[in-house]
């Protein structure tokens, strides 16, 4: 017997449970032929992912994992995946012939070829790479495990041979001189006391050596010895039946009928208290009671072991067939079928009269279950497809009805079988009947619903119905008598009742009840539960509507077939299974039942309770079951698996401090629940704050985390339980350094200093910046005095008042008139351009034409001049900087045209080119490289000078520059070539 079958969740169990399994017990043998019952075993083979299907051990280590022992390695198992281990991964052999786990945690596996190994933190040791394994290797196979109260593990071998590993890990064979210890079973008793039994004797550890049990009671094999850790007993089959060995003492519990000397080989029992006895070639014997005689599963196959895990759901290995599994809730389940002693599995309807179970079959006969013989009735001896559709126990009549699509049958005890349908046509495709307390039948037929009057003694005839005879016409689905006498009938209309000689559509004020209703039944408060296909249940209280249930409230689905109603529960046909709606609390509570609680199928048929069981009619047989016995399961525990951070295992069970680089964290993890292995759900949540998300999956991934504190909780539940304790992975993810808060208040210390250095540099800046604007415009203004000074020389004065006094002086009085005005208008422009720092166009062309003009009076013919501006320029709008032209104009007739012998010209041009204001001034005369070579003073130099600085200062403010050139023409004379940009200047 398993270390671990006797959990405190199955103790309490069976307390609960054994008030109801003697009853249940008593229900199933009712049905008791020559055969027992059928169990739905589970099997798993080499196609699931068994490594062979020769298994010799199964074990179930402290975590919940299942284990297996074949010949070609070992399997974990889970569940859901098979993981497969062998000399690859670190076994000392592939042939494991057992499998053990000592307090420790080490899992051990006990080998052919006498070399032990075991699993422990994910790592397999073996001779290889352990000492004391080393020192432990045997010539012969490891035949037995068994850790002492101690912590001695002691392993028993095929030869006379066996070991000790103490707790300090030294290593001691025993042998025995007289007896062999080959192949014994190997334990301690209830008194501290080491034995060890063969089929031929039992050995007692006495000091360091092996003395003779004296006992007449032996074991049959090695094998079949089991121990009831409870009570440290030994439990093992001999030639006169089930032993105990407990307190030093040989009792013998029961003869065990059935049981082959030759046969047993493995032997089991469970929390339940029933015995399972693994036979070779025989299958397994199971005892639901030591005194009766045993069932008989799993015929003709060879049983090596049988072993119960923690949930309670019973493994069984064998040779060449794999392994098969019993969940655990399959012992409140009776399955019956052609095996059984039936005729048919298709079963379509069920019912109870007295003591005896009728079964309504698919070939449209009967099978009566009564007083444990299954009597075969037919009514059908046609080979025509008529099944069964519905069987009715009339308490009133004390008479059984019996409907198909073509027969409604009233088999009476008295008067047998009266036939109620006449006429010509046999395709009545009867659906449903219902019979009122006073005795009215009213039949639902594809043609509509009849009515028979009760005088008619319940016969009447479609084809020629009488005037008397209630008839609604349509198609209809099911009828149903209320204790109120009122007749509910579904059509294709909808929901109605008659009553009193009239018709109540209640689908015209209910669009609901418009829906296709299958069947109709009474509450003992008065309240009518329908069916419908593909809506869910509806409740209908004093004509109203007043509760829907669906599979939102737990339904197993939304398409019902059929309803049967015992007290205040509602039995559900439905199309995934059963569904039981309790309406004595508040909200309705809804349990569902299918082959994952234990049916024999999910294809149901019919239902029918009496006194808490329910037979359930299918295709593949008939289940049988309690409700009282099924208790809300264990939580499935949560094992992580393993947790990886970017792809890199980590060790899960301690405080993760990761950097901002490893914030892609997997995690792989299982909940194990054998017996309902698809319909784990899993919960989880990355904070404590935060709402749980559920999945199915195994695996979790979270990709790209932002920096934070972390708490990763990962809980389950299974089909029948609640959610369970959440396993817990706590983690933090470090911020870069610069997003750090000492980082960031270092920064912004940092920046809030640069800020108020570049602050102040910037004001510095822009006063250093305003006080050379000033020095520079001082300094602008002080050339263009200079320049204004320039123009108005004193030589340039005294010559102008000279020509002015000749020409009074000869009487000229007009010319003098002439300069005078001329000079006087010159001094005011003076005047007003000194005020100014740009000039017009036309204020500068004017200008220019008077300086000239009065040049010209004095120097006659000896000097020309023209003024040629472009009419794309805009002389009013352009401006340029006063006082630029005239030291050039100056520079050029004083230089340029005086010192030459022949008359001079001047010429300007104002050309607008692009962007630019293109201002030439050319002179014929000696040139400005000849006039230096002259050396007549250094007024050549200074009003060009006094331009150039004040250019120079102008630049200095403005992106686009002016430029100014000064060469001399080759032909001879000078030429003056000044750019000046129109933006900014222009405005």
């Amino acid at each position: 017997m398993s270390d671990r079958t006797h959990m405190s969740h199955f103790s309490h169990l069976l307390k609960y449970v054994s008030r109801y399994l003697a009853a249940f017990i008593l229900v199933l043998a009712s049905f008791a032929t020559s055969r027992a019952e059928t169990l739905n075993f589970r099997n798993y083979s080499v196609k699931e992912g068994l490594a062979n299907s020769t298994v010799y051990s199964i074990f179930q280590d402290s975590k919940g994992f299942m284990w297996f022992a074949t010949e070609s390695g070992v399997n974990r198992f889970d569940g859901q995946k098979f993981e497969l281990f062998t000399m690859d991964n670190g076994l000392s052999d592939n042939e494991v012939l057992q499998i053990k786990e000592d307090s420790s945690g080490r899992i051990w596996f006990l080998t052919l070829n006498g070399k032990l190994s075991y699993y422990f933190n994910n790592h397999f040791y073996n001779p290889d790479n352990n000492p004391v394994l080393k020192k432990s290797i045997c010539p012969s196979s490891f035949f037995s495990f068994y850790e002492d109260s101690k912590h001695n593990l002691w392993f028993t071998t095929n030869q006379n041979r066996v070991l000790r590993i103490d707790a300090q890990d030294n290593v001691k064979f025993y042998t025995s001189t007289g007896n062999s210890l080959a192949g014994c079973y190997l334990s301690q008793t209830d008194e501290g006391r080491i034995v060890a039994m063969r089929k031929e004797y039992a050995l007692i550890l006495q000091g360091e050596r092996f003395s003779l049990l004296p006992t007449e009671h032996l074991p049959l094999s090695s094998k079949s010895i089991t121990q009831v850790p409870t009570d440290k007993s030994l439990l093992f089959l001999s030639g006169k039946g089930l032993v105990q060995y407990r307190h030093s003492q040989f009792r013998i519990l029961s003869s065990l009928k059935g049981i082959n000397n030759n046969v047993a080989w493995s032997l089991l029992s469970d929390s339940q208290n029933q015995l399972w006895v693994g036979t070779m070639g025989k299958g397994i014997l199971l005892y639901r009671s030591l005194s009766f005689a045993p069932e008989n599963h799993l015929r003709d196959l060879s049983i090596t072991h049988v072993f119960q895990d923690t949930q309670g759901n019973i493994w069984i290995a064998t040779i060449g067939n794999g392994v098969y599994m019993l969940p655990f809730y399959s012992r409140y389940v009776a399955h019956f079928t052609t095996q059984d002693g039936m005729s048919s599995n298709a079963v379509t309807s069920i019912v109870k009269e007295r003591d005896q179970l009728i079964l309504g079959l698919r070939s449209g006969n009967l099978d009566i279950v009564s007083q444990g013989k299954v009597i075969h009735k037919t009514l059908n001896n046609t080979n025509q497809y008529n099944p069964v559709k519905r069987l009715y126990y009339d308490k009133n009549r004390n008479s059984v009805w019996y409907t198909s699509d073509n027969s409604l049958i009233e088999m009476h005890p008295q008067y047998g079988n009266i036939n109620l349908l006449k006429g010509k046509d046999k395709a009545y495709a009867l659906k449903s009947i219902s019979i009122s307390k006073k005795g009215e039948l009213a039949v639902a037929l594809a043609s509509g619903v009849f009515v028979a009057d009760k005088s008619s003694s319940l016969t009447f005839n479609t084809l020629n119905n009488e005037k008397t005879q209630v008839y609604f016409p349509d198609r209809a689905f099911t009828v149903y008598y209320d204790s109120a006498g009122r007749l509910w009938f579904s059509n294709i209309q909808g929901l109605q009742y008659y009553a009193q000689g009239k018709v109540t559509k209640l689908y015209q004020s209910i669009p609901a009840l418009k829906q296709r209703i299958t069947d109709i039944a009474e509450l003992p408060d008065g309240r009518l539960v329908c069916t419908t296909y593909g809506f869910g249940v509806y409740v209908l209280k004093n004509n109203q509507l007043t509760n829907t249930i669906t599979t939102a409230n737990g339904l197993a689905s939304n398409i019902c077939k059929r309803i049967f109603v015992e007290n205040n529960k509602a039995w559900i046909v439905t199309g995934k299974g059963i569904s039981v709606i309790n309406f004595n609390r508040q909200p309705n509570e809804v349990d569902s039942y299918s082959t994952e609680n234990g049916l024999i199928s999910n294809e149901i048929n019919d239902v029918f309770a009496n006194q808490d069981t329910v037979y359930i009619a299918t295709n593949n047989g008939i289940s049988v079951f309690r409700p009282a016995l099924r208790l809300p399961g264990k939580p499935p525990v949560v094992y992580l698996k393993n947790v990886l951070v970017d792809k890199r295992p980590v060790k899960a069970d301690a405080y993760l401090h990761l950097s901002y680089t490893q914030n892609n964290i997997t995690v792989n993890y299982i909940a194990l629940d054998y017996s309902h292995p698809s319909h784990i759900l899993y919960g989880y949540k990355l904070n404590h704050d935060s709402r749980w998300f559920e999945t199915q999956g195994n695996t979790l991934e979270f990709g790209s985390l932002e920096p934070g504190k972390y708490l990763l909780e990962i809980r389950a539940k299974g089909l029948d339980t609640k959610w369970g304790a959440p396993v817990k992975i706590q983690f933090t993810v470090y911020p870069p350094f610069w997003k750090t808060w000492w980082f960031i208040l270092l920064s912004g210390l940092v920046f809030a200093t640069l800020l108020f250095f570049l602050i102040r540099y910037y004001f510095r800046t822009k006063q250093t910046e305003e006080k050379e604007k000033l020095i520079t415009k001082t300094r602008i203004i002080s050339l263009e005095q200079q320049a204004l000074q320039a123009m108005m020389n004193p030589h340039f004065i005294f010559n102008v008042m000279n020509s002015i006094q000749y020409f009074i002086n000869t009487k000229e009085n007009t010319m003098a008139n002439q300069v005078l005005t001329g000079f006087a208008r010159l001094i005011r422009k003076n005047l007003d351009i000194c005020n100014k720092s740009y000039i017009s166009v036309e204020e500068e062309v004017s200008y220019l034409a008077l300086y000239l003009s009065l040049e010209k009076m004095r120097f006659g013919e000896k000097m020309n001049y023209s003024i040629d501006v472009d009419k794309e320029i805009d002389h009013q709008q352009m401006y340029i900087p006063s006082m630029l032209l005239q030291p050039y104009v100056e520079n050029a007739i004083w230089h340029g045209i005086m010192p030459k012998d022949s008359p001079g010209t001047i010429k300007i041009s104002i050309r607008k080119r692009n962007d630019e204001l293109n201002i030439e001034i050319a002179d014929d005369g000696v040139g400005i490289e000849n006039s230096k070579k002259l050396k007549t003073g250094d007024h050549i130099s200074r009003g060009m000078r006094l331009t150039e600085q004040r250019v120079l200062l102008l630049n200095k403010f403005k992106r686009e520059q002016i430029k100014i050139d000064v060469s001399q023409v080759p032909s001879g004379g000078t030429k003056v070539q000044i750019c000046i940009p129109l933006k900014p200047f222009t405005n």
